[in-house]
């Protein structure tokens, strides 16, 4: 043997890593703490009490409600009852057996180093035996496992049996909801949204299909890949990569849009703007939008559709500022404005077959 081969057998070009195990998962009936952190995995069979941060590098695991001031998760945070907090933060799913209840911000899909960041541990001087800033949130082990766990479906859902109530929403994944969505925004969606009602304040941007239960109410603007809505359908504006459709009615003060399908309501449609389609334009009774309504050239706009021929002028018009073309059924009638609709609405008596279990649900609940 050379010294040149006696050197290099000597110092591998690369020796493997040490294999670093994942620190034992921390476990407690109950918690209840000023202040809770966790580099590893934790799992509390009963309820969590903390009165400001809990901070969780692995999964979370919550056989009971938590309640705490700020909440970050980078890995899984399951709760089977209740959430009250007032910001949550999470790094892959959250699942809730409960309502959740968030004042603030609720957000998944968040990465180790934004969640580090946030707590501002960059900003602690490293010791000698320290390692990187993120590692002071989630042991090593536990970062390598969420690495690998990214491939997979899934990342950054939420899913709840109860309602979701906040005040801004940034959901990474989908969101399915048993009951209720009230939130004063929802900054983003990466998936799709399914809900037995949505009630939002401001905006609400969502990157796959929004279904509602029954009604969707929002005061700003619904942007959405597909709208689905067992209801009404009510909204400042309306925008739609593919199909808008409601049992219902669908109103909204600005313009309603459909960049590559179709708008179809069992009831009345009306903007106080523009109305426009890919393809067809399709209405149980009426179809308004005062500055205009346009489809696809190889299709049509239809009104009046469960209504007789009879009834056309009063509650099957299509109206707007100049006569659109390709006008299948319905009957025009010019310059009728938003307040029209609202008008005839506040006189309407008859009730479809869905309506009338829904008002009677809703008197009950008066009661």
């Amino acid at each position: 043997m050379t010294k040149r081969t006696a050197k290099s057998a000597a110092k591998p070009a690369n020796p493997t890593p040490a294999f670093v195990a994942a620190p034992e998962p921390f476990q407690a009936k109950t918690l209840k703490r000023k202040q809770f952190a966790s580099t590893g995995d934790v799992h509390i069979q009963g309820d969590v009490t903390i009165t400001t941060q809990l901070i969780v590098g692995g999964d979370l695991l919550i056989d009971g409600d938590l309640i705490a001031e700020e909440v970050f998760c980078l890995g899984k945070l399951t709760v089977t009852g209740d959430i009250q907090v007032q910001s949550l933060y999470v790094g892959n799913t959250l699942d809730a057996g409960g309502n959740m209840d968030v004042e603030f911000l609720i957000k998944t899909g968040c990465s180790a180093e934004w969640m580090a960041r946030m707590l501002e541990l960059d900003q602690v001087k490293p010791g000698k035996d320290s390692g990187n800033f993120i590692e002071k949130l989630a042991h090593p082990a536990i970062l390598a496992r969420h690495a690998h766990n990214d491939v997979f479906g899934g990342f950054g859902d939420i899913q709840g049996l109860g309602y979701l109530s906040c005040a801004d929403l940034d959901c990474h994944g989908n969101l399915q909801l048993d009951d209720d969505l009230e939130a004063g925004e929802v900054q983003f969606i990466g998936g799709h949204l399914a809900a037995s009602a949505v009630h939002i304040a401001g905006d609400c941007n969502c990157e796959g299909e929004v279904f509602s239960e029954t009604d969707i109410d929002v005061e700003g603007s619904l942007f959405a890949g597909n709208i689905i809505c067992q209801g009404n359908l009510r909204a400042g504006a309306i925008g739609s990569q593919g199909d808008i459709s409601a049992w219902g009615t669908i109103r909204a003060k600005g313009e309603i849009s459909s960049l590559r399908g179709e708008i179809h309501a069992g009831r009345w449609i009306a903007s106080a703007s523009t109305l426009y389609a890919a393809k067809y334009i399709k209405a149980g009774e009426s179809v308004i939008a005062e500055k205009g309504i346009s489809c696809g050239k190889d299709y049509g706009i239809l009104a009046g559709t469960t209504l007789p021929r009879t009834e056309w002028a009063s509650h099957g018009m299509i109206s707007a500022s100049t006569k659109p073309r390709l006008i299948l059924s319905g009957e025009f009638v010019a310059d009728k404005k938003l307040r029209h609709i609202d008008a005839l609405e506040k006189k309407r008596s008859k009730e479809l077959d869905w309506e009338i279990p829904r008002r009677l649900a809703r008197e009950m609940m008066a009661e």
